[in-house]
C-alpha cells in the first residue's frame, strides 16, 4: 500500500497523476476506513446484540438496494454486499495482535528431544460424540482434545436433546438411552446453532433428515456465509430440501424440510463436501433402508471423499454397525450401534504428522504415545522424502531426516496436509505438490511462498517449489488458518523470526500446541499439580452478627 496519507479531497490534477494501481490503491483505504465507522454505528445500534431490530435491517436493505440501483451496480452482488458489512459490527471480531507486539516464532536451536501422549483424534472424538448422542449410550472418553469446534458440537447436540458434558480432557454422554428404538434427539420446531465448524451443521443436518417435519439452524460468520447450494443435488433423494430463512443468504440461517422417502443409494457429486458424505455415513445406519454412498467420479473429490468415509467407516466398526467399503461404495446398512463406554481413541493423523515431521526441520526425535494409522498419500510421501515413522511399544517415533528433493506430494490435496506438504518441499529445496480443488487453498498457499521468498512455478493443480535463495520474512501476517500456523512453527526452525498476530486461532484445532513448542527442546508430558482436599471448617449455629 502507499505511504502516502488517505486524503478525501483529491482535486482531478492530483487524480490524474496517480497509476490505476496507486489510486485503486487510495480508494480501497477510504472503502476500509468507511467500514470500520460503518462497523461501530453498526455496534451501537446493535447494542451488545448480534442481529438488528426487523424495522431498522429492513430499512437498511431498501435503502442499501436503491444507492446500488442509483450507481449501477449489480443488484444480486450488492445484496450479498450488505449482510458482510454488516458482520463487521454484528459478529465478534477475531482478536488480534497489535502491529507492534506480534507474536514471533523463535524456537531454540537444539535437537528436538519430544516423548508425549500424542493427540487424539479430533474425528474420531466429534463422531463417538454425534453417535452416543444419536443412541443415547453412556460413554466416557478420555485424553480428548478440547477445542472450540468440540465445544459448539457438544453445545448443539445438546439442544436437541442429548446429555453430553465435558472437562479439560474427558468427554461424557449420560445414560440417556430409552426404548431401543428412540433417539433422544429431536429437531421439530428447535432452533439449533451450529457454531461455526461445517462438520457440526453436516451432523446436524444428517440426523434431522430422520424425522418428519421442519428443522431450523443458524450459525456463526462461517456458516453464514456456506455456500450450500451445494447440498441442493442431494438432499431430494433423501427426502429433503434446504432452504435458507434469508432468500438473499446461500448459508444460515436455514430451514430443513424432511420426511419424504430416501433414496437407498447415492451418487456423491464433485462439489459435495468430504465432511458432508462423511455426517451422511455416520447416521445412515438408522435411515430406513441405510444407505449406499458413491464416491464422485472426479479423482481429486473422490480422493477426499474416500479419506472422510474411510474415518466414518472405522467409527461405526468400532460401534459394531458393520459398514465396509466396496471398491468406489461405501455400505451403510440399517443397524444399531453398540456403543464402547470407554472408547480408546487413536491418535490423530493430521496433527501427529506436523509432530513427527518436526525433527527433519528441528533436528532430534518425535515419539508420540498411542495408535497412528496415517493416510496413504501421508504414508507414501513420508517414505518418499525420507521420514521414517516407526511403531514401537504402542507408541510411534520419528527422527531427523535429510529430505529427498523434487519429490511430488499427493499429500496437499487434502487441506490440512497442504501447508505440510509445502513445508517439507521448502526444506527439501524442491518439490511439487498437489493442490485441493478449493481456490481459497490455493491462494493461500501462493501468498505464503511468496512470504518467505520461495521460488515457485505455478500449474493448474499443483505448485513446484524451486531451491534458491535463504528464507525471507518481512512484516507480520495473519494465519489463513490453523493448519498453516503449525506449518509457519515448522518453518520457523529455518527462518526464525516469523510474525503472526492471530496466534489463538489454533484453539480451533490444538490449543495445547504453544506449550509443546515453547517447551521445546525437551517436551514431556506434564503432571497436574497434586490438589489438597478443600478443607471444611464447621460453623457453629450460634453466631452473633455484628451490624
Amino acid at each position: 500500500m502507499t505511504d502516502r496519507p488517505v486524503k478525501f479531497d483529491r482535486t482531478a490534477a492530483s487524480r490524474s497523476r496517480l497509476s490505476p494501481l496507486e489510486d485503486l490503491l487510495d480508494l480501497d483505504a477510504k472503502l476500509l476506513s468507511m467500514v470500520a465507522r460503518r462497523c461501530r454505528i453498526v455496534q451501537g445500534m446493535a447494542k451488545g446484540r448480534q442481529v438488528l431490530e426487523r424495522d431498522l435491517e429492513k430499512q437498511l436493505r431498501i435503502g442499501f438496494e436503491a444507492a446500488a440501483r442509483k450507481q449501477g451496480l449489480d443488484l444480486r452482488l450488492a445484496r450479498q454486499l450488505l449482510p458482510v458489512l454488516n458482520a463487521f459490527g454484528l459478529e465478534p471480531q477475531d482478536s488480534r495482535r497489535a502491529q507492534d507486539k506480534p507474536f514471533a516464532l523463535i524456537p531454540r536451536s537444539e535437537a528436538a528431544d519430544i516423548d508425549i501422549l500424542g493427540p487424539r483424534s479430533l474425528a474420531r472424538t466429534r463422531m463417538l460424540a454425534v453417535l452416543a448422542a444419536a443412541v443415547g449410550a453412556p460413554m466416557r472418553l478420555t485424553g480428548v482434545v478440547l477445542n472450540d469446534p468440540l465445544v459448539e458440537l457438544v453445545k448443539a447436540l445438546n439442544q436437541a436433546g442429548a446429555h453430553l458434558a465435558w472437562t479439560a480432557d474427558e468427554l461424557t454422554n449420560s445414560a440417556t438411552q430409552g426404548k431401543p428404538e428412540e433417539s433422544p434427539l429431536r429437531f421439530e420446531d428447535v432452533l439449533v446453532f451450529a457454531g461455526e465448524e461445517a462438520f457440526t451443521l453436516f451432523a446436524l443436518l444428517a440426523l434431522a433428515l430422520r424425522e418428519a417435519g421442519r428443522s431450523k439452524f443458524a450459525g456463526g460468520p462461517n456458516l453464514k456465509f456456506l455456500d450450500l447450494r451445494h447440498l441442493d443435488a442431494l438432499l431430494p433423494h433423501l427426502g429433503a430440501r434446504l432452504a435458507p430463512m434469508n432468500p438473499r443468504s446461500r448459508g444460515l440461517p436455514a430451514r430443513l424440510e424432511s420426511g419424504g422417502r430416501m433414496a437407498s443409494r447415492l451418487e456423491l457429486l464433485p462439489e459435495t463436501p468430504p465432511l458432508f458424505a462423511q455426517a451422511l455415513a455416520l447416521v445412515a445406519w438408522s435411515y430406513p433402508e441405510g444407505l449406499r454412498l458413491v464416491l464422485s467420479s472426479e479423482p481429486v473429490a473422490a480422493a477426499a471423499q474416500a479419506l472422510a468415509l474411510d474415518e466414518a467407516v472405522a467409527t461405526l466398526a468400532l460401534c459394531q454397525v458393520p459398514a465396509r467399503r466396496q471398491g468406489d461404495e461405501y455400505v451403510i446398512p440399517v443397524a444399531r450401534p453398540k456403543i464402547p463406554a470407554t472408547p480408546v481413541l487413536p491418535l490423530d493423523p493430521a496433527l501427529s504428522a506436523y509432530l513427527l515431521a518436526l525433527p527433519s526441520l528441528a533436528g532430534g526425535v518425535a515419539r508420540l504415545a498411542g495408535d497412528l494409522a496415517l493416510p496413504a498419500p501421508v504414508r507414501e510421501d513420508f517414505a518418499a522424502l525420507g521420514i521414517n515413522v516407526v511403531s514401537e511399544s504402542g507408541a510411534v517415533l520419528a527422527r531427523q531426516a535429510a529430505l529427498a528433493p523434487a519429490q511430488t506430494l499427493s499429500m496437499g490435496l487434502v487441506a490440512d496436509y497442504m501447508p505440510l506438504a509445502l513445508t517439507l518441499a521448502v526444506k527439501a529445496g524442491s518439490g511439487r505438490v498437489l493442490l485441493p480443488l478449493d481456490p481459497t487453498a490455493r491462494l493461500s498457499a501462493v501468498d505464503l511462498l511468496e512470504r518467505l521468498g520461495v521460488g515457485f512455478e505455478a500449474e493448474d493443480d499443483a505448485l513446484t517449489v524451486l531451491s534458491g535463495a535463504p528464507l525471507t520474512w518481512e512484516g507480520v501476517w495473519t494465519s489463513p488458518d490453523a493448519h498453516t500456523t503449525l506449518a509457519l512453527a515448522l518453518l520457523s526452525f529455518l527462518r526464525p523470526g516469523i510474525a503472526i498476530d492471530n496466534p489463538g486461532g489454533l484453539a480451533l484445532l490444538w490449543p495445547r500446541f504453544w506449550s509443546v513448542y515453547n517447551a521445546l527442546p525437551v517436551v514431556r508430558d506434564l503432571s497436574p499439580a497434586p490438589k489438597e482436599p478443600e478443607k471444611h471448617v464447621a460453623k457453629s449455629r450460634k453466631q452473633r452478627v455484628r451490624v
